[in-house]
């Protein structure tokens, strides 16, 4: 109850002051990764000198404010130290109220397993989504290696036959270019595998362009395919009252707003609720705008240094004023939007 109660005030909060520390955090843990997506160049990254786990206890243990945390890659099972890493976040964040991350499902045995271990942590909760891009043929082409379709479903299969009241699973789907049209086919070929798979088990977001995480170029969409495609798919989602699926709705419905205007729907809070951390200590305002606050490398494993730092300021009062990227990525938005709650 005191983990609910303190996520609830930081994002009272978050409605009611301009300036407050991140509770909100997107760790890059690795650039590795084993797939090849057209929608991302992470995996063409030359990814060295990735933060040590002493240096990822450093950091947590001067800076433990966080009640969510996300952790991304690449991919993160390629760490072999990742449970050791999750391990830390648990133990020096006190008020962690929801742990996340993302899979490609590429190796199911050791990505199951290491779950289990990760709950074995007692996290208070613990989301995973497993990345599934369209039917078969369309999920493989996107990803760049065969057989993806296949042991993202056996992944998340696996994960879902884990009996733990603190897990939820999901599937994530990145609408791009390359699958529009494609969602409902996705779903019923999955359906051919898990009879029981509803709509409700999946998530979907929109294809972003990251010069310093995804490294990729800027994302152009046909708009009103990509307006009716997400119309559909939240009509065929059954209503469920909890708070993931609140957010998730707003945000789906806000993505019509983006699409039309190319503006972020609502004030970002980029950096003053929540904020990036890469595979080398570089923090970010995000995981879209590509300028640095501070490296912890040069900051003795500070967070609140670089966060009080005249650059982060700076770097807040662009954001304020519109100059940024402008993006609608859930890693992003779902703060903001628990940060604009009279705006709704």
């Amino acid at each position: 109850m005191k983990k609910t109660l303190v996520l609830f005030g930081k994002i009272l909060k978050s409605n009611l002051v301009k300036n407050m520390y991140p509770y909100k955090l997107t760790f890059a843990v690795t650039y590795k990764c084993n797939s090849k997506c057209k929608t991302c160049g992470i995996w063409k990254k030359k990814s060295e000198n990735e933060l040590s786990i002493n240096e990822v206890d450093k950091i947590f243990s001067k800076y433990n404010d966080f009640s969510w945390v996300d952790i991304t890659g690449g991919e993160i099972f390629l760490r072999r130290d990742i449970v050791e890493i999750v391990k830390i976040i648990i133990q020096k964040c006190k008020n962690l109220y929801v742990l996340h991350f993302p899979t490609n499902g590429l190796l199911p045995e050791i990505i199951v397993e290491k779950t289990k271990q990760i709950l074995r942590l007692n996290p208070k909760k613990l989301i995973v989504s497993v990345s599934l891009d369209g039917p078969r043929e369309v999920n493989d082409k996107i990803r760049g290696v065969p057989g993806s379709f296949e042991k993202a479903v056996q992944t998340f299969s696996e994960i879902k036959k884990i009996k733990n009241r603190k897990l939820s699973v999901f599937f994530g789907f990145t609408l791009s270019r390359y699958n529009i049209g494609y969602f409902d086919k996705m779903v019923e070929e999955v359906k051919k595998t898990l009879p029981w798979i509803k709509y409700n088990d999946f998530h979907m977001n929109i294809m972003h362009g990251s010069t310093h995480y995804y490294h990729n170029k800027t994302v152009e969409f046909p708009a009103k395919r990509v307006i009716s495609e997400v119309k559909g798919f939240m009509e065929k989602r059954k209503l469920v009252l909890n708070p993931v699926s609140y957010i998730e709705k707003i945000y789906l419905k806000l993505i019509k707003k983006y699409l039309i205007t190319k503006k972020t729907p609502l004030p970002c809070k980029a950096l003053s609720v929540s904020c990036f951390i890469d595979p080398y200590g570089f923090v970010y305002p995000c995981s879209i705008m590509d300028e640095k606050a501070g490296s912890l490398r040069d900051n003795s494993y500070d967070l609140k240094k670089i966060f009080n730092s005249e650059k982060s300021k700076e770097i807040i009062k662009k954001i304020r004023r519109g100059q940024c990227p402008m993006c609608w990525t859930p890693c992003e938005a779902y703060q903001t939007i628990l940060g604009n709650l009279t705006r709704l």
